[in-house]
C-alpha cells in the first residue's frame, strides 16, 4: 500500500476504502494512521503484522505487530544480519546493556534465529485517540526503534565479529552518543553567546 501525500485527501480516502474489510477494527485504525502519516506499508491481516518501509535503506523494513485486544503496536527494527550462534551470549549481554541506557526502546535477541532487534511500542488500552494523534504516536515509536538500531549498529557488528566484548561495544556506543551531544551543545552555546572580541 503506497503512502499518499498528507494533503492528498482523495488518496487518504482511498486508503480507508482499501481497508474497509479489515478486522479487527484496531488493525484498520493503525494502518490508516500510518498511511495518513505518510508511511508505505504492507499488511498481513491474518498475522496482524505490518511491514513499514524504514527511513534508512540499509534497514529495509520495520515489523509492526498489532495486538488488537490490548490496542497496542510494537515496532521491531531488526539488524539485517544474524549473529553467529557462538556469539549469541555476547549479543544478549549487549542487548541488556543497551536497553539499560534507553528510555523508550528495548533491545532483544532471538536465540533461535540469531536476530538482534530494537523494539518500541504504543499501547492505548481503553484510551480513544484521533487518527492524527495515533499517527503521531506510531511515528514516534517507529522512529525510536529505527534510530536505536542505527545507534547500536556498529556495536552489534563489533560483537558479532568478535572484535569487541559486549561491555566494550556498549561503552563505545554510549561514548559516541555523548560526543554527538557535546558537539550539539557546543554549537548551541556558540550561537547563543558568541565569543567576545
Amino acid at each position: 500500500m503506497s503512502a499518499p501525500e498528507p494533503s492528498d485527501e482523495l488518496a487518504i480516502t482511498a486508503a480507508y476504502g482499501q481497508l474497509d474489510g479489515v478486522e479487527p477494527a484496531f488493525v484498520k485504525e493503525v494502518c490508516v494512521a500510518l498511511v495518513v502519516g505518510g508511511y508505505d506499508l504492507e499488511l498481513d491481516v491474518d498475522l496482524a503484522t505490518i511491514d513499514v518501509e524504514a527511513a534508512d535503506p540499509w534497514l529495509g523494513r520495520v515489523l509492526g505487530v498489532v495486538r488488537p485486544i490490548a490496542r497496542s503496536v510494537s515496532f521491531y527494527a531488526v539488524h539485517p544480519d544474524p549473529v553467529p550462534a557462538e556469539l549469541l551470549a555476547q549479543a544478549s549481554e549487549l542487548a541488556m546493556r543497551a536497553t539499560d541506557a534507553e528510555f523508550d526502546v528495548a533491545f532483544e535477541v532471538d536465540l533461535t534465529a540469531g536476530t538482534f532487534a530494537a523494539r518500541s511500542s504504543v499501547t492505548l488500552g481503553d484510551v480513544e485517540v484521533s487518527t492524527g494523534v495515533l499517527s503521531g504516536l506510531l511515528g514516534v515509536a517507529l522512529a525510536s526503534a529505527e534510530s536505536a538500531i542505527m545507534r547500536y549498529r556498529a556495536a552489534l557488528e563489533a560483537v558479532a565479529t568478535g572484535e569487541l566484548s559486549a561491555a566494550a561495544a556498549a561503552s563505545r556506543a554510549r561514548h559516541a552518543d555523548l560526543d554527538v551531544m557535546a558537539a550539539e551543545i557546543a554549537a548551541l552555546e556558540e550561537r547563543v553567546s558568541p565569543p567576545s572580541p
